[in-house]
């Protein structure tokens, strides 16, 4: 059966199930750094749990490279479909960087409150919110493990905003709409991304920590391919696991994670399309988004308050909890409200359309979707 085919019996369930899961999978990993430093996670990015953790993120980017397609081809407007992807990803950053500066700044702090709001590292953190990345406020967090990081999970947000950009200039020359042309602008750009990095030196290359941002580019295209050449291409079990064999395999070697982008998006549509039986709390929002943004803040706050318990389990099972309410309170007061702006600038016909179920009715973000 094809990827059309299986969307064509309905929205599967096992997208809003993975989503979940890898948002949850980011804050497993980080509870070793928050616990024990950057040093102490070190283990996680050796081969053979190399594979397993460097897949999370890859597999986030797929997942929106995926269904963000979904929503070029259903606006077939640039300026619409950047203007859904802004109401998607801002609201709940701008929130979230908002929080942080003026609540989980001065509680935390070792400094007076007048010297707090007066650094110039208070007013940068609030670029956080345009994608220009600040990872300190003022007297945070100077003994944690983790030194003084408040939310280090958003360096992927410049990578997703690229990677919408580079689809819509993909869409506005047509590319996007001709499979052909398509995959090998795809190739090509798995070329220039390898021959960028050998430029820089083999020292360069990733196989002792999270892999380049560039390949999480690379991952969001081969999720737009998926979906573009979806009628073309079949999904079975005997693929999906030998996809995620290749993956895991690539995903340990050096060099390799460059091509692994294809067969990491082909494991991760082949999940997003079961259909196991909803759990309601998935059936009331879409809370990967809250997750992800709040888990690390949220993390350097439990090691800071409890320095004796720092240990990666204890990060878990304190720092979760907090983190789902606050997820919960992203999606019911900011994020829910923010989409249903998406009716305005859609126009009549988007309102139609909103009325009607879809296949592809919510659609991720990876810092973020997300991640």
């Amino acid at each position: 059966m094809s990827i059309a085919e299986r969307f064509g019996k309905g929205y599967t369930t096992g997208f809003d199930y993975l989503r979940v899961i890898l948002a949850v999978a980011v804050l497993c990993i980080h509870s070793f750094a928050v616990s024990y430093g950057k040093a102490g996670e070190a283990f996680l990015f050796q081969p053979p749990l190399r594979g397993l953790i460097t897949f999370v993120l890859p597999a986030f980017f797929a997942l929106s490279g995926f269904l963000v397609s979904a929503s070029l081809l259903r606006t077939r407007n640039v300026a619409r479909f950047l203007g859904l992807r802004a109401l998607r990803l801002v609201p709940a950053l701008a929130v979230e960087v908002t929080l942080c500066a003026l609540l989980l700044g001065p509680m935390f702090t070792v400094l007076p409150l007048g010297a707090y709001v007066s650094d110039p590292q208070f007013s940068a953190y609030f670029l956080n919110i345009v994608g220009h990345i600040q990872y300190l406020l003022p007297g945070l967090f100077r003994d944690n493990p983790y030194y003084q990081a408040v939310n280090v999970s958003l360096w992927t947000i410049p990578y997703e905003l690229e990677c919408y950009v580079a689809l819509t200039v993909l869409a506005v020359v047509g590319v996007v709409y001709r499979p052909v042309s398509l995959i090998v602008v795809v190739v090509l750009a798995h070329v220039a991304v390898i021959g960028r990095d050998l430029l820089r030196g083999a020292a360069e290359l990733p196989m002792d920590g999270a892999l380049p941002g560039r390949i999480l580019l690379l991952s969001f295209l081969a999720g737009v391919v998926l979906y573009i050449c979806r009628e073309r291409i079949t999904v079975t079990p005997l693929l999906a696991i030998a996809a995620a064999v290749v993956s895991f395999l690539m995903l340990n070697l050096p060099y390799a994670p460059y091509f692994a982008a294809f067969p990491i998006a082909y494991v991760t549509v082949a999940i997003g399309l079961t259909k196991p039986p909803k759990h309601p709390l998935l059936a009331s929002g879409d809370y990967s988004y809250g997750i992800y943004l709040y888990a690390f803040p949220v993390q350097q706050a439990v090691a800071h308050l409890f320095p004796q318990h720092r240990e990666w389990y204890i990060s878990i099972a304190l720092a979760l909890p907090v983190t789902i309410v606050l997820a919960t309170f992203s999606w019911h007061a900011v994020e829910k409200h923010a989409l249903k702006l998406k009716g305005l600038m859609a126009g009549k016909a988007g309102k139609a359309r909103a009325a009607k179920p879809t296949m592809v009715a919510r659609e991720v973000t990876v810092a973020g979707d997300g991640r």
